[in-house]
């Protein structure tokens, strides 16, 4: 199962990634090669591909997540990541181990 530094890795590739394709995209739009309503394609895509990351949450593993919270972070201080994403890619990864947590603990104490 994959660990911490597999959730770290794919936290910033995809924080990288996303920004690279967003500056190419909007270069191309502003100079006329692809037309403007690619922008709104690719907003939709990205909309799909974050709640099927969110559905898919449940199932990583903890070391993962933690990996994932942790490079989240990094992006966000170095101001890589827009807030309102911040926010959703880090609640929710964060109530998943919340709840392990919280199921751990009552398991440990029955």
């Amino acid at each position: 199962m994959p660990e911490a530094e597999h959730g770290f890795v794919r936290a910033i590739s995809e924080v990288v990634g996303g920004l690279i394709m967003s500056l190419l995209l909007n270069a191309f739009a502003s100079s006329g090669l692809i037309p403007t309503s690619y922008l709104s394609m690719f907003r939709l895509l990205n909309l799909m591909l974050t709640i099927s990351f969110i559905l898919a949450i449940p199932y990583l593993g903890t070391g993962y997540l933690l990996g994932w919270l942790f490079g989240l972070t990094m992006m966000a201080q170095t101001g890589l990541i827009d807030p309102l994403d911040f926010v959703i890619y880090f609640i929710i990864p964060a109530i998943i181990l919340i709840v392990r947590i919280v199921k751990k603990i009552e398991f440990a104490t029955d």
